[in-house]
């Protein structure tokens, strides 16, 4: 996770034309990262601890926690575009990224998928959600990168990896 802000930091930094950052500055959040957890506890633990940490890196990195509680979908998009940081349960980022297609742009800025439990893929209950979300985030980021002309050549080993 910091070392996608520290990209983001960098890229910041060259872009300002050699001007040594303002740690106030805001960061772009056209990286995203989102994070699942198997229960709202959980999410709300994590949630409660990287924001006090992350608001120490740079007081503008913003994290919103998307769970079932959170029941207009529009909230839960507008709250996936303002933040940087994602917590959520697996079934409510099914339930946003169904339509994925509506929303290539923010679902396609996501550039790490943290799966807590990652061991539940084999539950009968949540298994086959987590399965559908992590292939289905695999086909956003094809779209997303197809969509910014960036060419997506899977090598033999990127192929076998990939199952």
């Amino acid at each position: 996770m910091g070392r996608l802000f520290q990209n983001a930091l960098d890229s910041l930094n060259r872009s300002i034309s050699h001007k040594r950052y303002d740690s106030h500055s805001n960061i772009p959040n056209h990286r995203k990262i989102v994070y699942l957890s198997p229960s709202k506890a959980l999410c709300q633990e994590r949630y409660n601890d990287w924001s006090r940490r992350l608001s120490q890196i740079n007081p503008t990195i913003e994290c919103a926690m998307i769970t079932g509680d959170s029941s207009e979908s529009n909230g839960s998009i507008r709250d996936v575009a303002s933040a940087h940081v994602i917590l959520t349960t697996p079934e409510k980022w099914d339930s946003i990224t169904r339509k994925w297609t509506d929303h290539l742009y923010l679902i396609g800025s996501v550039k790490l998928l943290l799966v807590d439990e990652v061991h539940l893929i084999g539950d009968k209950s949540r298994g086959a959600c987590l399965e559908a979300i992590i292939c289905r985030m695999k086909t956003v980021q094809r779209a997303a990168k197809a969509r910014n002309g960036i060419a997506h050549h899977s090598s033999e080993d990127e192929e076998r990896l990939s199952r």
